[in-house]
């Protein structure tokens, strides 16, 4: 093992080192789709809580998520019986999500998961360092057998590519500040589709609008609650209580 996690596809091609693309993203939100890319798994989150929560520790969470995942996981107050979040914050030790013993609820809400889109097995790294304890979770369609392989041929590496993203986190958290005061109507509506699984061409047909309008008001939206993708603003509204699918 050469010290550097190599991602090789079905075709044994060579993908990006996600450590390097973590260092080399501009921001936390960037970041995960890096390691999303660079891993070549379906979907990465990053989540960091304070020990002493407070009205300026608010959670920290980046995701690859789909908007329509993230806005159904918030309203249904999923955070509170997520057996993965649960786990990661009560050990220090890296976890196969297989591995969890799961009650008839967090079985529903991981069923649910694999309803929308997302992978039936993960592997999550927990993170402790200072006054706040973090996870990253990866989330993977891949066969068991094959994934089980993949984490345990390279745990070291992947513990490395948690505390890169966490140390990219941190440098963030200062200056990471919730979402000012309302939407433009419009802004509010084009988010609001979004979270229901709507794309902008189909957005555009619900509004009477043209596909650049949308984009152009899902855009300026991204940018008012300062996100880097469109599930990160999805989640910021819907907790800033700004749309309510």
């Amino acid at each position: 093992m050469t010290g550097k996690l190599v991602h090789r596809n079905a075709t044994g091609a060579a993908g990006a080192d996600p450590v390097q693309m973590i260092r080399d993203s501009s921001s936390p939100g960037d970041a995960v789709f890096g390691i999303r890319d660079g891993l070549g798994v379906e979907h990465v989150t990053y989540h960091s809580i304070a020990l002493n929560p407070g009205p300026l520790n608010a959670p920290f969470v980046r995701s690859t998520y789909p908007a329509e995942w993230v806005a159904r996981y918030l309203l249904h107050d999923y955070l509170t019986i997520d057996p993965v979040v649960r786990q990661g914050f009560e050990t220090a030790r890296p976890f196969f999500w297989h591995q969890l013993s799961l009650d008839r609820r967090q079985r529903e809400l991981m069923q649910d998961a694999v309803a929308h889109g997302l992978g039936e097995a993960g592997y999550s790294i927990p993170i402790f360092k200072g006054s706040r304890r973090a996870l990253l979770s990866l989330n993977t369609k891949r066969a068991l057998p094959d994934w089980v392989g993949y984490v345990e041929k390279n745990a070291a590496l992947l513990v490395r590519v948690a505390g890169a993203m966490d140390e990219k986190a941190a440098l963030s958290l200062s200056g990471d500040t919730e979402p000012g005061p309302g939407l433009a109507p419009r802004q509010r509506e084009c988010l609001l589709w979004t979270a229901r699984g709507k794309d902008a061409k189909a957005i555009a047909v619900i509004l009477d609008l043209s596909e650049f309008t949308v984009r152009s008001y899902l855009r300026s939206a991204r940018q008012r609650l300062k996100s880097s993708t469109l599930s990160e603003a999805v989640a910021k509204a819907i907790g800033a209580q700004l749309i309510a699918p």
